[in-house]
């Protein structure tokens, strides 16, 4: 991909990210991070955590706020502060915690 590629990509996610397109703009940040094994110093993981967070998946925009701030801690202070305001997500709505009720037969 060349740079001007990689410039008119950046620039439609940020787009659809603001006019309310997440999921669109998650496809393009997805793009932009095949092969690219830091996701360009935590910038990648820092727009598709805002994609994330937009979606109202705050477990995936923590992962990706995270990877953001691994790769690059001195320059994703927005993912920091993400992840200060999503704070911790409960997983509790999602465990199975006891087995249904049987049906009896007959």
């Amino acid at each position: 991909m060349t740079r001007s590629e990689i410039a008119i990509l950046q620039s439609s996610g940020m787009e659809l990210l603001q006019r309310g397109r997440p999921a669109d703009a998650l496809k393009i940040f997805y793009r932009l991070a095949e092969g690219d094994v830091s996701l360009d110093g935590g910038y990648l993981g820092w727009r598709i955590g805002q994609c994330y967070e937009a979606m109202g998946d705050l477990n995936a925009a923590r992962y990706w706020h995270r990877r953001a701030v691994e790769e690059n801690p001195r320059d994703r202070t927005l993912s920091a502060e993400a992840l200060r305001r999503i704070g911790d997500v409960s997983l509790d709505d999602l465990l199975i915690t006891a087995d249904p009720p049987m049906r009896s037969y007959g």
